[in-house]
């Protein structure tokens, strides 16, 4: 997984991103991973930000939410306040959660949040600070990660 240092414990979660189709079992009721499945995907370089491209990065203080492909009327809304000229969004996309406001948010677990359903992303331009800082875990987010954990009561 590319984490120094890093040991699971039995509350550790990894996402399905990480497993090539093959891995699943579909044959079932549920989806669910095959004996002896081994990620193998971390280095996705279409990892980033369709608006501001930061990218996804592991421990930089923000969530990446993939467009609504399945809503049609809220991915009409995204792409209209994205305002990036005639472009669609592919399921390798995402809005990182600076574009979303704290309202946008829901606890989904004990250390998980996702977006509220039908949540739009409304913070772009003039309403996102876009000050260049040499290091960029010192920008100044409007919705950063640990606050939002902090706003949910979630700990980490």
């Amino acid at each position: 997984m590319k984490r120094k240092d890093w040991k699971p414990n039995r509350n550790s979660t990894l996402c399905s991103a990480h497993f090539t189709n093959d891995c699943f079992d579909r044959t079932g009721f549920l989806i669910t991973l095959k004996k002896n499945s081994v990620p193998t995907i971390f280095d996705n370089p279409k990892s980033e930000c369709s608006s501001c491209h930061r990218l996804r990065e592991y421990g930089r203080g923000y969530s990446f939410f993939k467009f609504p492909l399945d809503e049609p009327d809220i991915m009409k809304q995204w792409i209209a306040n994205i305002n990036i000229g005639p472009w669609s969004p592919s399921s390798d996309s995402f809005l990182c959660s600076d574009h979303f406001e704290l309202s946008c948010f829901q606890k989904k677990s004990k250390n998980y949040i996702t977006l509220r359903k039908g949540s739009i992303p409304t913070l772009f331009g003039e309403n996102l600070q876009q000050t260049e800082f040499q290091d960029e875990s010192d920008r100044p987010t409007t919705v950063n990660v640990t606050k939002l954990h902090e706003h949910l009561h979630i700990c980490t």
